[in-house]
């Protein structure tokens, strides 16, 4: 999304931001637990 649009209503700039980084947030990566086990099964193999 481009903040640049929303230029002519300077007032809702900010409030769009923090609704944009709202969204991100909700899809943010979760570390993968089956290669955080590889990896200690790895180190503890070698």
């Amino acid at each position: 999304m481009t903040f640049g649009l929303l230029l002519s209503h300077l007032p809702h700039v900010q409030e769009s931001r923090l609704h944009y980084d709202a969204m991100l947030a909700l899809h943010a990566p979760a570390p993968c637990k089956f290669a955080a086990f590889w990896q200690r099964v790895k180190t503890f193999v070698s």
